[in-house]
């Protein structure tokens, strides 16, 4: 089934047994050959070699077979000097090349190979997902020893977890094991989410989350200890390749090695590369190797936000939001990136080329985070008490073999965001000849996006009560938003992790071109409240949000951070959300904030109160019902009641959601823009943009809140779960108690100080004047989904 030529000259036998018009010349710039159709006598074998002295390497997978009447196979080349790349699809029109089954050719590849490549694993050829596990190391006989104590793992001390669900490109997301990761058991893999090339095939993007978050009460502190890890992640390390023949002559070692190894070093003995990484990342079937690098230095966030440290041994570190999601990058070997790019290594929906992801495992750094900085940051590191990579690593730390690591193995390269997702966007990129801007960001194919995490039912948090009205919300929500002006929404659909019964498809399919549904099944790793011991971290909304930004973020100039019951609403002389960017571009601003602050249901605009058994009331045991908005009335306009007066919302508000510049905001986290262009730059950089520099982060002068009255303004109309609806008829009159039925102030109630109407029901929320007369009726006339 596999066969190998090696560096066969030109014109050898190999390439003549070839008919003549298969024998295109290829030079060695890596120019593309074609073959038509392969003769059905090369039964089980396609031999091609000695073209251009090029290294070849043909392997068939029979785990992974293709859809009949398949007519496409890939081929990779590389030259010696490994600068070869894919070669242009062949044809696979050979019948029964395979099998004796017409376009059955079972994932055959011509494989890279490397000048020094390290040997697949046999029991990897598969290219099934696979996770190995390197027993946690006893904190105190390594992670407490100076110099750092070498490991001494073997391949066969390493447990094997494989995941053969895994096995489709376009359901990349719903099959990678994201709620059955092996995290627990070995804290130094990441807790990935998603995984992609960019648009440039130049770096595969991982979105990861920090589990460590997950589980932070008083008495989980030996899992806080246990999955310190998870924060060491979070942290560069520098590194420095040792080549095989060097390695030799450091240790007098005569044992045959011919894998490259990394030692750990200080910033100025690391590889260019090397500075500032954290993974391993080797290609295949190439087995090339890259070093990572992290979208954001998490290091320098924290202490230009003067946290006293990024990761602290006994605190839980869960207020510092933007230690949540881990996002780093694997740099593609250039002679891949051009496939990567087009996606033409992805056939029939399987991928032909995998990444591993070799953690470096080194205790996590407690204490100042300016303590360990890399070169772009030395002038602010801590001279007073730093780090010494020599002291803590030792001189002469050599890692283990990266087959003898823990690591993910075989995750698959699918297509790039925009390939797999939205191809009227791509005919776009063509059409209009569009490039990536001057910060080597897009192209831009669209001006407003929005990314939203949904679901048809969902769980409120505590698990207290379960709301199921999403279809609905969604349809009146999206057609809302395109009213305003948004080009394009992402839609990562959570309905699976909730119901088999239902998801969000049959609306997002009623938007073509206009709605990209993304089944997103990853779970909630803890949904309790924010106010008790073990908060809750909503890790699968946080990863979602980094996802939606980092997949589809780079295609557009600005995002809309909203949730499904949260309206965006253009006040005073402005019509439609993309005036509101055009005023914020006039001003210079990156971000736009607007204040949150529920909004209640109005009780005469609610379907009829049908009281439900006093069991199901909980505590309130009494009187409690199924809040519902007829059918032929909307959302916009039931939950027009804000709980503040117009324009007061910000001053006693309790959350905040944004508008923001795409390229600018680094890293945003739901509510807030958390790591933005300015927080990663370092003094001289700040200077020389014309700004002051400050030691603590401020305000961003970019940012401010908008004015509600003449600008736009947020309704949040947040649904009323039935357990609080209890002694409506009582708490809601005579200012008894805390009502969730809104009963609108009329035109001088407020200021006259006047508290209930005639009938007894207690004023409590403001009618917003514009979206009665403007925007419901306008909603009106162009939401097809209202009787």
């Amino acid at each position: 089934k596999t066969m190998e030529t090696t560096n066969a000259p030109a014109g050898t036998r190999a390439a003549k047994q070839l008919p003549k018009q298969q024998q295109k010349k290829v030079g060695a710039n890596g120019r593309k050959c074609s073959l038509k159709k392969v003769s059905t006598a090369l039964r089980y074998f396609l031999i091609i070699g000695g073209i251009c002295n090029m290294t070849l390497f043909i392997s068939i997978n029979k785990s992974a077979p293709y859809d009949d009447g398949s007519n496409e196979m890939a081929a990779t080349a590389t030259t010696d000097s490994n600068k070869g790349r894919l070669m242009e699809i062949v044809s696979k029109n050979a019948e029964g090349l395979m099998n004796g089954n017409k376009g059955s050719i079972d994932n055959t590849v011509i494989k890279v190979t490397s000048k020094h490549p390290a040997k697949q694993p046999k029991d990897e050829d598969d290219n099934i997902l696979r996770a190995y596990i390197e027993e946690p190391t006893d904190r105190d006989l390594w992670w407490n020893i100076k110099p750092l104590p070498i490991r001494n793992t073997t391949s066969e001390s390493l447990k094997e977890i494989k995941y053969p669900q895994l096995n489709s490109c376009s359901r990349l997301l719903e099959q990678f094991p994201v709620d059955t990761a092996p995290v627990d058991d070995d804290p130094f893999l990441p807790w990935i989410h998603d995984v992609f090339p960019t648009y440039d095939g130049k770096y595969i993007q991982f979105v990861a989350q920090n589990r460590r978050r997950c589980r932070t009460g008083k008495a989980e502190g030996h899992i806080m200890v246990k999955m310190e890890s998870q924060g060491a992640l979070f942290q560069h390390v520098p590194i420095k390749r040792i080549p095989p023949q060097q390695k030799k002559q450091q240790n007098n070692d005569d044992n045959e090695d011919t894998e490259m190894r990394y030692r750990l070093s200080s910033h100025d003995e690391a590889d260019d590369d090397g500075v500032s990484t954290r993974f391993i990342c080797r290609f295949k079937p190439s087995m090339e190797e890259t070093l990572s690098i992290h979208n954001v230095n998490y290091e320098f966030h924290a202490y230009r936000k003067t946290h006293k440290q990024l990761f602290c041994a006994d605190c839980k570190d869960i207020n510092s939001v933007y230690t949540s999601q881990l996002m780093f990058q694997c740099p593609v070997p250039e002679a891949l990136q051009e496939v990567v790019r087009e996606g033409t290594s992805v056939l029939n929906d399987y991928a032909t080329l995998f990444v591993d992801i070799i953690p470096i495992r080194t205790p996590i750094r407690f204490g100042k985070p300016d303590r360990f900085f890399p070169p772009m940051y030395k002038d602010h590191e801590n001279k007073k008490d730093p780090f010494n990579p020599h002291v803590e690593w030792g001189k002469d730390h050599i890692l283990p073999r990266l087959i003898d690591s823990g690591r993910w193995a075989n995750i698959p390269i699918c297509k790039p965001p925009l390939i797999e997702h939205e191809p009227s966007a791509m005919e776009k990129i063509k059409k209009e000849n569009l490039q990536l801007n001057e910060k080597g960001f897009g192209p831009k194919t669209h001006r407003l996006i929005g990314c939203v995490w949904a679901s048809s039912e969902y769980h409120t948090r505590g698990e207290r009560y379960n709301i199921k009205d999403g279809q609905r919300r969604l349809k009146e929500w999206l057609t809302y938003n395109f009213m305003t002006g948004f080009d394009h929404f992402y839609v990562y659909d959570n309905s699976a992790v909730h119901t088999q019964d239902s998801n969000l498809k049959p609306v997002t399919d009623l938007f073509p071109d206009k709605v990209t549904r993304v089944p997103w099944n990853a779970k909630i790793c803890n949904n309790r409240p924010n106010n008790v011991d073990s908060p809750g971290e909503r890790s699968s909304q946080y990863a979602a949000e980094a996802s939606c930004k980092l997949r589809f973020g780079s295609h557009a100039e600005w995002i809309g951070a909203f949730d499904i019951d949260e309206y965006l609403v253009p006040m005073g002389k402005y019509k439609s959300v993309p005036e509101l960017l055009d005023m914020m571009e006039d001003q210079g601003l990156n971000m736009l904030n607007f204040a949150s602050y529920r909004a209640w249901p109005r009780r005469i605009l609610i379907d009829k109160p049908k009281l439900l058994p006093p069991e199901k009331c909980g505590r309130w045991a009494k009187n409690c019902f199924d809040l519902t908005v007829p059918s032929n009335r909307t959302i916009l306009q039931t939950y027009n009641c804000d709980r503040q007066p117009p324009g007061e919302k910000q001053k006693t508000m309790p959350a905040e959601k944004q508008l923001y510049n795409s390229d600018y905001v680094k890293l945003h986290f739901v509510h807030y823009s958390e790591v933005t262009e300015l927080t990663q730059l370092n003094k001289t950089a700040m200077i020389e943009s014309g700004r002051k520099w400050t030691y603590r982060i401020g305000t961003d002068p970019t940012s401010r809140f908008v004015d509600e009255i003449n600008e736009g303004t947020m309704m949040h109309a947040k649904a009323v779960a039935y357990q609080d609806t209890g002694k409506w008829d009582e708490v809601c009159k005579h200012d008894k108690g805390f009502c969730r039925l809104g009963n609108p102030y009329p035109p001088g109630a407020y200021e006259a100080k006047i508290k209930v109407d005639e009938e007894g029901w207690t004023y409590n929320c403001w009618v917003n004047e514009k979206v009665e007369n403007y925007w419901v009726p306008k909603l009106l006339d162009e939401n097809p989904f209202l009787d």
